[in-house]
């Protein structure tokens, strides 16, 4: 009998609360909800972030590959650390490094290029892959702070019950403790949700730009390894000549 009383008392007071807006749920919720809200406010900042930084601009801007082979070719080196520098993406930064090394480095052969530019792009690669992961860290927080909230309500529901009086206002205590409860479950589902779905589209964009960007990397490699064996081939010509020129002489 008890039993029922409870459970029409708990009816009419979600027949009462069926019009109330957000902020009146949000409040039921109990203070986690301030926790999930703090979490809402740092996902939507990490959504915004990272569409700033996956964007194609800021990781492989068009026609920047043009741009540096035709420098490397002219072997214009000031002027492509000059592009590079005022660019900013994740390409140019790598092509930075790489330009760098060689002139530090001129008798650096193309696999110590190579291994520069693979570190280098790893560590562009790393740092867009690093700023997704908060997405990813709140989707799994939320739902264990929803978890926690609806323990917590729980907790209150049976503590009522344990007290031996089912009447009047120690019915609404209930019923605002089961409340409570589904409130936190639901709000943490509310934020994990989209946050995994965004970290799933950023994952998806990211891998997109890095492969993009593997592949111009590789095509600048090449034409750097062209370069480099060109003027290999040229120094050796000079040095036969030389050579040559030497014996003519001894033979006078």
């Amino acid at each position: 009998m008890h039993g029922m009383n409870i459970l029409g008392q708990a009816v009419k007071t979600a027949e009462s609360t069926a019009g109330f807006d957000v902020f009146s749920i949000f409040e039921k919720g109990g203070p986690l909800m301030y926790a999930l809200l703090g979490l809402s406010f740092i996902a939507l900042m990490a959504v915004f972030v990272c569409l700033w930084t996956t964007r194609s601009s800021a990781v492989l801007p068009r026609d920047i590959v043009l741009s540096v082979e035709s420098y490397i070719r002219r072997k214009d080196y000031a002027g492509l650390l000059s592009l590079c520098e005022r660019d900013g993406s994740s390409f140019a930064l790598t092509v930075h490094v790489i330009v760098m090394f060689l002139q530090r480095n001129p008798r650096a052969d193309i696999e110590e290029v190579r291994e520069v530019a693979g570190a280098e792009a790893s560590r562009q690669a790393n740092i867009l892959t690093r700023q997704i992961n908060w997405l990813s860290d709140i989707g799994a927080l939320a739902p264990m702070i929803g978890l926690l909230g609806t323990v917590i309500g729980m907790m209150k529901t049976f503590m009522e019950m344990a007290a031996g009086n089912f009447e009047g206002v120690k019915q609404m205590q209930m019923a605002q403790g089961i409340a409570e409860a589904l409130i936190t479950t639901a709000g943490g589902l509310v934020l994990a949700i989209p946050s995994m779905a965004a970290y799933v589209f950023f994952r998806s964009r990211i891998q997109k730009r890095i492969t993009d960007m593997e592949v111009a990397v590789t095509h600048i490699l090449s034409v750097i390894a062209v370069q480099m064996d060109r003027e290999r081939r040229l120094a050796g010509t000079y040095q036969r000549g030389t050579a040559a020129e030497m014996m003519d002489e001894d033979d006078y």
